[in-house]
């Protein structure tokens, strides 16, 4: 099983990292989930920020410390697959303090303030 979500461009902008991903919406996951209305499932949002931390830092990091998780819309298959990722990376003592929003057009879909540590 391949990754869900493929990244098309990225721009590092003075610690803030903002990405361009494309969904893959033929990803089983897509099948499993609420097959009749197929939505990206949220511990999968969590994930693509986690694993998008985890190839700018080069190393595995894990979740720690959620100060603030915020689902505002569902990502559901549609036309257009591409979404906009913007990353704030502050390091403080070996652990990664993130903000994170996962965007379209004016859409905010997600928004993430926690704490990862070295898995």
């Amino acid at each position: 099983m391949g990754k869900i979500y493929s990244v098309i461009e990225s721009d590092d902008d003075n610690g803030s990292i903002n990405y361009l991903i494309k969904i893959d919406f033929s990803h089983p996951v897509f099948k499993g989930h609420f097959p009749a209305k197929a939505v990206l499932p949220g511990v999968m949002m969590c994930d693509i920020i986690r694993h998008l931390i985890s190839e700018k830092l080069g190393i595995q990091v894990q979740l720690s410390f959620a100060k603030n998780i915020k689902f505002s819309k569902m990502i559901i298959p549609s036309k257009n697959n591409t979404y906009n990722v913007m990353v704030s990376i502050k390091e403080n003592e070996k652990k990664y303090n993130i903000k994170a929003i996962v965007s379209q057009s004016e859409d905010i879909y997600f928004k993430i303030n926690a704490q990862y540590q070295i898995k």
